[in-house]
């Protein structure tokens, strides 16, 4: 089974140049991290003609006109949506964030707790109000 190829740029340009770059026949699956046009839709069609499956994070899906979305489903390529990435990474790890509520629990203040952990003050606070 061919690999999911991810689509990044931001820039109708740069992506229109991706797509000529990285989708050839073989090109199964594209996920695009930019809202689908028709223009976009088109390069891709020409680009990978055997395409079964593109999909884009669930807030671009929603705001997709439904226009394309029928357009994709009379040539038979399904349209989904799909998080790849769910979110910003976490900073800290779950030990440290686990340490500032022990932290807390035993009546340290969060600026200690701050200093003591090496945590900006204002990471403290949101998990500590992030508890209750």
């Amino acid at each position: 089974m061919a690999e999911t190829i991810v689509l990044r740029s931001s820039q109708n340009e740069i992506l229109l140049r991706e797509i000529k770059d990285k989708l050839n026949e073989g090109t199964g699956d594209v996920h695009l991290s930019i809202s689908p046009t028709i223009n976009i839709i088109a390069s891709i069609l020409t680009a990978a003609p055997n395409i079964k499956l593109i999909t884009c994070p669930p807030s671009l899906f929603e705001r997709t006109p439904k226009k394309i979305k029928v357009a994709l489903e009379k040539v038979n390529v399904k349209f989904e949506p799909l998080l790849l990435t769910p979110g910003r990474p976490r900073m800290h790890s779950d030990s440290k964030i686990d340490e500032i509520y022990k932290l807390s629990k035993k009546g340290f203040s969060a600026k200690k707790i701050s200093k003591d952990l090496k945590v900006p003050l204002t990471t403290v606070y949101y998990y500590l109000n992030k508890e209750h």
